[in-house]
Order: C-alpha cells, then sequence, then structure tokens
C-alpha cells in the first residue's frame, strides 16, 4: 500500500466516524448514521473527481472505501457511552482535515496539476464532506464561522507546494500533515478566530 492510498483510508476512516458522532448527536436513526458518515467521508473526494473530471469518482469503483466507512461506523455505535463526543468529534475532525488535505495534494502532485488546481483540489478534498455533514445535520458548515478550518488546510497546501520539491514527498507530507493539525487544535484550544466584518467595524 502506498503512502496516498493509507492516507486516504486514515482520512475516510476518522471522517466517517466524525461523520457517525455528529449523527448520533443529532438523534438520527442507524440509516441516517450511515449516510451521514458516508457523506462525511467522500463528499469532498466526489467534488473532487467532479470537478477536475476524471470520470467516476474513486469512491464508486472501490468498493474497500465503503467497507472502512462500514466499520468506523460500527465502532462509533459500539463505544457510544464511553466516548467524550465533543473531544472526539474535534479531535478526528482535524485529523480528517490535516489527512485529505495532503492525501489529495499529494495526487495532485502525481498528476502534474498546476499550482491554482493543486491548491483546490487539496482543500475542496479537506473540507467538502465536513460541509456536507455540517448541512445535513442542520448546523452551520464550520468554513463559515469564524474558525481556523480551511484556513489551516490551505496554510498546509502551499507549504506542502513549496517544500516537497526540497525534502521529498514523504517527508513533507507528514510534516505538513502535523502542521495542519497543529494549526487547527492550537487555534481551538486557544480561541484563536479569523477576523470578521459588521455594519460598523472590524473585529479582530
Amino acid at each position: 500500500m502506498d503512502l496516498i492510498t493509507l492516507f486516504e483510508y486514515i482520512g475516510l476512516f476518522v471522517f466517517a466516524a466524525s461523520g457517525a458522532i455528529c449523527a448520533m448527536e443529532k438523534k438520527m436513526d442507524l440509516f441516517g448514521i450511515l449516510i451521514l458518515a458516508t457523506v462525511t467521508a467522500i463528499g469532498g473526494g466526489v467534488i473532487r473527481d467532479v470537478v477536475t473530471d476524471v470520470g467516476i469518482p474513486v469512491f464508486f469503483s472501490n468498493y474497500q472505501y465503503l467497507l472502512v466507512i462500514i466499520i468506523a461506523t460500527y465502532l462509533v455505535i459500539l463505544f457510544r457511552g464511553q466516548i467524550k463526543w465533543r473531544n472526539s468529534f474535534i479531535i478526528l475532525d482535524a485529523l480528517g482535515l490535516a489527512v485529505f488535505t495532503i492525501a489529495a495534494g499529494m495526487k495532485a502532485i502525481e498528476s502534474n496539476y498546476n499550482f491554482m488546481t493543486f491548491l483546490f483540489v487539496s482543500v475542496i478534498t479537506a473540507v467538502g464532506g465536513g460541509v456536507i455533514r455540517d448541512v445535513l445535520a442542520q448546523r452551520v458548515p464550520t468554513i463559515l464561522k469564524r474558525e481556523v478550518y480551511a484556513v489551516a488546510s490551505l496554510i498546509g497546501a502551499i507549504c506542502f507546494w513549496f517544500i516537497h520539491p526540497i525534502l521529498g514527498i514523504t517527508l513533507s507530507s507528514y510534516l505538513c500533515l502535523g502542521l495542519i493539525l497543529f494549526i487547527r487544535l492550537i487555534t481551538l484550544y486557544y480561541h484563536i478566530e479569523l477576523p470578521y466584518a459588521d455594519k460598523e467595524e472590524i473585529h479582530f
């Protein structure tokens, strides 16, 4: 198994788990839990594959992806009541964001995409599933809040683009994955938010 595939499976697992946790918090039935887990795990990748016109999205031609999603969902249900939901959701979502950003970035580099396409592919794969999850769960999508979420993915992707020719794909991928995870968690812990504007002034 190559590094890209490994990252994709990790991303599928953790995003599926975060989707299942979100569904359980919203008191969805078992089918709803599986659906939310699935769209969270594959949403960004499907959007990426459709926009970049690579043919049928990878998810629909690889049944192992569905197996990973089912296992993640089953484990979340199995260990219900034994997990601190809020902390688990935050950590899994941050890990999924980091892993999918780098996995998609590696694929983009392998496909010789230009810089702008590389950024689009990396970020949309990382945040797309979470947006669909939040919309279906009737929550304001995280990327539309003031939290450092998509920006963390963008920073990690930019760093990956510029350092991979120097340090190599493997080392760069781990460093940038850690960078995204660090930015996302540290900004949450210290309540660091993006500036926003209302009718009167800009807030920092």
